[in-house]
């Protein structure tokens, strides 16, 4: 039985497995504790997924920020707000909602007075896993080139 399984799993891990797919946590719990070794194997609907994430360029200073929302299976739709963040203040957002199997990747050339940008990123491999990379230069600052491979993974 999956019940007997399940007993050892702690609140942070639920919280952390209801946070990843979205749900509540009493959802998630009941949803595995209905399950028997009969039962179909639990899957989570892609367009449960939700994601964010903060990538420091320069601690303090630089930082990327993510947000990505699934939808479908097979053919999968993604979309995704990027943010750059310069002294913790957002100086730049914009909302790509088109990723799909057909337009897996962005290249953008995002800047205002205080940076400048040459990005491109997307869903890359066979899991189709989401990469960031470029070059960005800050006022004040040398130019700095960064590549973030496998920041999350659709499957």
């Amino acid at each position: 039985m999956i019940s007997s399984e399940i007993e050892g799993i702690s609140e942070a891990d639920w919280d952390c497995l209801a946070a990843t797919i979205g749900r509540p946590v009493g959802e998630v719990k009941e949803a595995l504790e209905s399950v028997d070794e009969s039962s179909e194997p639990f899957v989570v609907p892609l367009e449960l997924l939700k994601k964010e994430y903060e990538i420091p360029l320069i601690p303090g200073v630089l930082a990327f920020k993510l947000s990505a929302e699934f939808t479908g299976g097979d053919d999968w739709k993604a979309s995704v707000t990027f943010k750059i963040l310069v002294f913790g203040e957002e100086c730049y957002s914009q909302k790509f909602v088109d990723f799909s199997k057909e337009k897996q990747v962005v290249h953008i050339k995002p800047g205002t007075f205080l940076f400048h940008a040459d990005l491109e990123f997307g869903f890359y491999g066979e899991n189709y896993c989401f990469g960031l990379h470029g070059e960005v230069k800050v006022i004040g600052f040398e130019k700095k080139e960064f590549r973030f491979d496998d920041v999350f993974c659709i499957y």
